[in-house]
């Protein structure tokens, strides 16, 4: 693979082209500017993969990353950064990154990631990975959540006052069963088991 390097730090574009020495890839540019990264692209330069920074005097990574997708779709990105921020992450996802490699990981994950990456397998370093495990599933709970009834947030609120089948029963003027009926849409609705799960997941996402 032909690979271009865009970080403003010469240590770390020195360090990576060591780390890659060793491996069939092919540095082909190395620069410290989104322009002269452009400016390389439009004259022909060859680039299959890109490590892009993020922070960088310059410019901003995210819209290097942007304009790659928009300009040159074919060329995959990995970012190399410290900047692993949630809206960050949330912003280069919807972007399509292909790789994320944390600048507080060992220097071996670089060369895993373009290996990965070229075999069109996305790469996210441990740290990032349950970052973004983190976002995803607080996404889809707050869709779970949403889809809530009325009916389904007072059992929940009900059950979180420590209140009984019998108790909500008498209090909603509703049969046991439809109680249990309730509690079990709660429980397919937010991926529970158990009046226990049910309550400490009503305290975590602060649905009372």
């Amino acid at each position: 693979m032909n690979i271009a390097v865009l970080d403003d730090h010469e240590l770390i574009r020195v360090g990576i082209a060591g780390v890659l020495q060793s491996t069939p890839h092919t540095i082909t540019l190395s620069v410290p500017t989104a322009d002269q990264l452009f400016e390389a692209l439009q004259a022909g330069t060859p680039c299959d993969i890109l490590l892009l920074d993020i922070l960088m005097p310059d410019t901003n990574g995210v819209d290097v990353a942007q304009r790659l997708r928009n300009d040159y779709p074919s060329i995959k990105i990995i970012v190399l950064s410290i900047d692993n921020r949630e809206f960050t992450l949330i912003k280069l996802l919807k972007i399509g990154m292909d790789g994320f490699v944390s600048k507080s990981s060992p220097l071996s994950d670089i060369p895993l990631a373009i290996d990965s990456v070229a075999d069109g397998v996305p790469f996210y370093g441990r740290d990032i990975s349950i970052l973004i495990r983190d976002i995803t599933d607080a996404k889809l709970n707050n869709k779970n959540i949403a889809s809530l009834t009325k009916r389904e947030l007072e059992i929940i609120e009900a059950c979180c006052a420590g209140k009984l089948g019998k108790e909500i029963a008498d209090e909603f003027h509703i049969s046991i069963r439809a109680v249990n009926s309730h509690k079990t849409n709660i429980f397919n609705k937010l991926g529970l088991s158990s009046s226990v799960e049910m309550v400490r997941f009503a305290l975590q996402h602060g649905i009372i």
